[in-house]
């Protein structure tokens, strides 16, 4: 049986091994700086496949940290040149909450978390739909995903989204969560899309949850990395602190491999807030506080030679 279980371990060590292998190491983070960065909280990143929009969200309206957040998005002309001043979404700054946003694959919906009326009980994810999905501005009203036990919403509160496609097309919701199920206060899970284009009942990721604060899973489009802010031992800051730690997997119908700190993304101060990769998965935006504040910086990787 221990041969058995060693070989298993192996497999999965090789698979996790494959799934990254495409990429190199990731290099030094860097600050988006002050177009983008404010003296207050800028957190929660999303970008778009064409990289020429950053939706975040950020309290520098209210310049409060116990104020309502907003969601803003920066845009730039090409991949190549700077971030522009960020503008506020008005269609969500509407004196509510709105929170940590992920764009859909199809980018025609915005996926945030809010604790505004109409909930379940706390935080919850919301989705807002646009038409033209060059229009950053203009979103429909807000639709709760749904409350457990048929949606993934619940009384405990929910955040961090982020939605991919699975091998066979189908979207799935990534999130943390702290309703029962799991074995700390905040857990992974995930959320399965059915027929009707609705949001299934939230399912744990056991793999990647543990005692421990594990938040804001960023997975990448092809759903074989993801990446998320954990408190639990091993951190670079010592017992307690929140870095980021990384995992992956063979396809998306395997289990994950067993989380790993992510080293060279972290600091010895907080790093984490709700991430995403590029669409290409060469850069990878996230929240750190190492240089004394809480900002938005972006780190980013190469492809191996002959990789596309």
């Amino acid at each position: 049986m221990k041969l058995i279980t060693a070989a298993v371990g192996l497999m999965l060590g090789f698979f996790a091994v494959a799934a990254t292998a495409q990429f190199k190491d990731w290099e030094t983070p860097v600050s988006l700086g002050p177009v983008v960065n404010s003296p207050y909280v800028d957190s929660c990143a999303a970008i778009s496949k064409n990289g020429l929009s950053l939706f975040f969200f950020s309290n520098r309206y209210a310049k409060d940290v116990n104020a309502a957040w907003h969601l803003y998005v920066s845009q730039r002309p090409s991949v190549d040149e700077p971030w522009g001043v960020p503008q506020e979404i008005a269609d969500f700054n509407d004196g509510l909450a709105a929170s940590c946003p992920a764009l859909s694959p199809d980018e025609h919906r915005l996926f945030f978390a809010s604790g505004r009326s109409g909930g379940c009980g706390s935080t919850d994810i919301w989705v807002s739909r646009r038409h033209d999905r060059k229009d950053d501005f203009h979103w429909g009203s807000p639709v709760n995903l749904g409350c457990m036990p048929n949606g993934p919403n619940s009384t405990s509160g929910e955040s961090g989204p982020t939605v991919v496609e699975d091998e066979t097309g189908t979207e799935v919701l990534f999130f943390n969560s702290g309703q029962p199920g799991g074995p700390g206060a905040g857990d992974i899970f995930e959320s399965r899309m059915r027929n009707d284009d609705t949001f299934g009942p939230a399912i744990l990721v056991a793999e990647l949850s543990t005692i421990y604060g594990d938040l804001a899973p960023a997975v990448r489009r092809d759903g074989l990395e993801v990446i998320f802010t954990s408190n639990r031992p091993g951190a670079l800051g010592g017992p307690g602190d929140w870095d980021l730690w990384t995992a992956t997997r063979k396809s998306t119908a395997d289990p994950w491999s067993e989380p790993v700190n992510g080293k060279s993304l972290n600091s010895p101060y907080y790093d984490g807030g709700k991430m995403c990769f590029s669409f290409d998965g060469r850069e990878f935006y996230f929240r750190s506080h190492r240089d004394g504040n809480a900002d938005l910086y972006v780190a980013k990787r190469e492809k191996l030679h002959g990789r596309k």
